[in-house]
C-alpha cells in the first residue's frame, strides 16, 4: 500500500514526479485566492500554532502521544479560504496541504519538470528567529505565470524583497549545499494537488520538525528508507550526527551501526557523512512490514 498522495495523485508512483500535478489547469481563481490567502495568514498562524504546541509538549500524558499523519486529504479537494486566521484555520490549511519528505535526487528530478525556479525566505524561520534573510524555500512553476510564482509573492514585502530567481543549475548546486549542512527535503502541494514548492528544513529552525516533539505529523515519510551495509560499515557514526529522527544506532559489540527502518523517513542525508558509501536508500514499498508505515 503506497502513501494516499500516491494512490491518488501519482496512479501508485510518486505523485510529486507526476507532471499532470504541476498543470496550469489547477491555478483557477480559487486556488490563487487559497495561495494568497495562505501566504497573507500563515505568520500570523505560526505564533498561537506555536503556543499550542508548547502547551501540548509541557502537558503530562498517561497514554504515548500518536503520531497520525498530518496530510489527509478530504474526500472533495476544493481550495477553502479565509480572510482571518481563526484556530479552526489551522485545520483548514492541515487538509487542503500535503508534504512528503524526499531525498536530493528527487528534489533534483522535480526541478528537472520545471520552467521557472526562485527562492524566497523561510517563514518557519523568521517566526522562530525573526530574520527575512534565510532563503531556505523554494517555489516553482511547470509553466509560465504571471502570478506563480512572482506575481503572487509580489504582494508581501517582507517575501518579495528576498525573491531571489535561479536556473535549474543553479538551484540544484544550492540544493546540495543544503544537503551537506544535513537539511531535511520535503515537497509541498497547495490546493492539492498542485506541487508548487519545496522546505528545506532542520530541527532547530522547522515548525514541521516542532510539531513532530509534540506527537504531530506534519509530513509523510519518504519512499525511501536507508540500510548500512555492515560489511562496508566501520562504526565511525559519522552518519548519527544527520539522523534527525534518531532512526540510527551503534552498537558496541559489534561495533557498527544499523537503522531502525520504522523510524526511517528517507531522506537520505546519513549517506552525506559515510566516508566508505556504506549506505543506501531503498524502496519502502518494497517491503511488506513497511509498506504501509507512512
Amino acid at each position: 500500500m503506497v502513501c494516499e498522495f500516491c494512490l491518488k495523485h501519482g496512479e501508485g508512483k510518486k505523485w510529486y514526479l507526476q507532471t499532470k500535478n504541476y498543470a496550469e489547469e489547477f491555478l483557477n481563481e480559487n486556488l490563487k485566492k487559497f495561495l494568497t490567502d495562505h501566504w497573507e495568514t500563515l505568520e500570523a498562524t505560526l505564533v498561537p500554532g506555536m503556543a499550542a504546541m508548547d502547551r501540548l509538549m509541557a502537558a503530562p500524558r498517561d497514554k504515548p502521544a500518536t503520531a497520525e499523519p498530518a496530510t489527509a486529504e478530504p474526500a472533495t479537494a476544493e481550495p477553502t479560504t479565509a480572510k482571518a486566521a481563526p484556530p479552526q484555520r489551522q485545520e483548514e490549511q492541515r487538509i487542503q496541504i500535503g508534504a512528503q519528505i524526499i531525498p536530493i535526487e528527487d528534489a533534483e528530478n522535480i526541478l528537472d519538470l520545471t520552467v521557472s525556479i526562485a527562492r524566497i525566505p523561510c517563514l518557519c524561520r523568521s517566526a522562530l528567529h525573526g530574520v527575512y534573510d534565510r532563503r531556505f524555500c523554494y517555489v516553482f512553476a511547470a509553466f509560465k505565470s504571471d502570478f506563480w510564482p512572482k506575481g503572487m509573492f509580489e504582494q508581501f514585502p517582507d517575501l518579495s524583497r528576498e525573491f531571489e530567481v535561479l536556473t535549474k543549475e543553479e538551484a540544484k548546486k544550492e540544493l546540495w549545499k543544503l544537503d551537506r549542512q544535513g537539511v531535511v527535503h520535503t515537497v509541498w502541494t497547495y490546493g492539492t494537488p498542485f506541487t508548487g514548492s519545496f522546505c528545506n528544513c532542520a530541527p532547530s529552525d522547522c515548525l514541521g520538525f516542532r510539531a513532530m516533539e509534540s506527537g504531530l505529523r506534519p509530513f509523510f515519510k519518504g519512499e525511501y528508507i536507508a540500510a548500512i551495509d555492515i560489511e562496508k560499515c566501520n562504526g565511525c557514526r559519522d552518519c548519527m550526527k544527520f539522523c534527525n529522527f534518531g532512526a540510527i544506532q551503534y552498537s558496541p559489540a559489534s561495533d557498527r551501526c544499523t537503522i531502525n527502518q520504522f523510524q526511517c523517513f528517507g531522506c537520505g542525508l546519513c549517506r552525506v557523512e559515510c566516508a566508505r558509501d556504506a549506505i543506501t536508500l531503498w524502496d519502502r514499498n518494497a517491503i511488506p512490514a513497511l509498506a504501509k508505515d507512512w
